[in-house]
């Protein structure tokens, strides 16, 4: 007898993304995998954005409009609600590469490791951009892959819950502690989803900063976070439409103007 599939649920966080919510819904309930589960949880919009919850309810398992605070609050409330055996966390404006990831990745496999990991597409205005996951001992010192693109045992997100001293980088912090704990990472040769480089953790200020250096043990300097300042604000020209038609050609594969420029990764498990 095939064992039976292990079940994954998706929780989406959003608050006021009437722009954004819609392609993340139907990227997650368009998945071909069929032991899935699908959660949103709302920071309470005011813009819109429950209304096209709503319009989708009969394909939401659970979801919720209600103050919170903060987005690790509402993944941890999401959490709660998930009765899968792994979670991963698309929040609005990100997307799975295409319809078939869970699918691919779950599908007839039985995983027992901590965390699964694959790739993902950056999206840039002016185009996008793939990203492998670095070596994942590199963990101590940088995120090896995009949150997006994991697949976490729900056991052991309740077990070691977020610090929600960290505002934008919690999951960082729950990552490099699992790992430094000898928690067990496994990638796969997949993309699994389109990342968008202008959410919540792509802005820098002050505090941002501050809690960037506490997490990665970097020595404040306002050199430093005037570097980071500058380079945040100049990311539309960095990743500009010009430049993305010109790598595109220079290099295929790695640059694109459109998701379309982008097959799935085919390497055998």
């Amino acid at each position: 007898m095939a064992e039976k599939n292990q079940k994954i649920t998706v929780v989406t966080v959003c608050y006021n993304a009437v722009n954004e919510i819609e392609k993340t819904i139907q990227s997650v309930i368009n998945q071909t995998y069929p032991d899935m589960e699908y959660i949103i949880m709302d920071g309470g919009s005011t813009d819109g954005t429950v209304d096209i919850i709503r319009k989708y309810a009969d394909r939401i398992d659970y979801w919720v409009s209600e103050r919170d605070g903060g987005i690790y609050e509402a993944m941890t409330k999401g959490i709660e609600h998930a009765t899968g055996d792994y979670i991963n966390f698309m929040n609005a404006g990100d997307t799975f590469f295409d319809n078939r990831v869970l699918e691919e990745v779950f599908a007839g496999r039985h995983y027992e490791e901590d965390v699964i990991y694959g790739s993902n597409l950056n999206r840039y205005k002016g185009g996008y951009k793939s990203f492998h996951p670095s070596p994942i001992d590199v963990m101590p010192g940088s995120m090896p892959f995009c949150h997006q693109s994991t697949f976490t045992k729900t056991s052991v997100l309740r077990e070691h819950p977020f610090d929600r001293t960290f505002r934008r980088v919690a999951d960082y912090i729950f990552f490099r502690n699992l790992y430094e704990n000898g928690g067990t990472f496994r990638r796969v040769p997949r993309y699994i989803s389109v990342y968008d480089e202008y959410g919540f953790s792509s802005t820098i200020n002050k505090d941002a900063y501050d809690e960037m250096c506490r997490a990665f043990g970097w020595k404040p300097s306002l050199k430093s976070y005037l570097g980071k300042r500058i380079s945040a604000s100049i990311k539309g020209i960095l990743y500009s439409r010009l430049k993305f038609m010109i790598y595109s050609r220079r290099k295929p594969g790695k640059y694109g103007l459109d998701r379309k420029h982008f097959s799935q990764l085919t390497e055998k498990f």
